[in-house]
């Protein structure tokens, strides 16, 4: 337990510098939200803050929300994925040596969830697990929700929520990580409010 103290305090110092470092983290302010021209459309029950600017690849098509810095707390938003649309690109990229996760066409409500758990892997997770799926309807579209467990890098366990809905071929995800002790409870109302508030184009 004291050791676990010590990296979430390590992080919370970490995750207030991020959020400090430059003027392309914005406010995200409590009200609509929209993902993309004409694409889909949350509404924010609390300030967030955008560190899509800083923290995404250039490829990937999902916003990134935080409100105590990424290392804490972070809500992925994408817009509407095709077959030729990752969710994530890492490090490694997206090219012929390495090709980034993409959606299928037609994909199961399982299909989904171990999509996002695939993707999850790119940005250095590990041992990303779902568990405890539940139906929603989004839109009057039938998706997903479910729970996440996996590991950093520092080998903090993280925990997650995330949403999947399909709409004329096109998927959109609401991913919400952080950290399994402190964090993960603290903001998990306010990541489901967001996901309860999606709107499909």
């Amino acid at each position: 337990m004291v050791k676990s103290f010590r990296i979430i305090s390590t992080l919370t110092i970490t995750g207030f510098l991020l959020i400090g470092c430059g003027p392309s983290v914005i406010l995200a302010p409590s009200g609509i939200y929209k993902v993309g021209d004409n694409n889909l459309e949350v509404t924010l029950d609390r300030d967030w803050n955008d560190a899509t600017a800083v923290f995404n690849h250039q490829k990937s098509k999902a916003k990134l929300l935080t409100i105590d810095g990424v290392l804490l707390n972070r809500l992925y938003i994408s817009q509407g994925l095709t077959v030729n649309d990752p969710l994530f690109v890492g490090q490694n990229g997206d090219t012929k040596n390495h090709i980034a996760p993409r959606p299928n066409d037609n994909m199961s409500l399982t299909e989904q969830m171990d999509y996002v758990t695939r993707s999850l892997g790119e940005v250095d997770f590990k041992k990303v697990n779902y568990k405890s799926p539940k139906p929603v309807t989004i839109s009057g579209q039938k998706g997903i929700r479910f729970e996440l467990n996996m590991r950093n890098n520092d080998g903090l366990d993280i925990n997650g929520l995330a949403q999947a809905v399909t709409k004329d071929n096109k998927n959109y995800y609401i991913i919400y990580l952080a950290p399994k002790e402190h964090y993960y409870n603290s903001n998990l109302k306010n990541a489901i409010a967001v996901m309860d508030s999606a709107k499909l184009p």
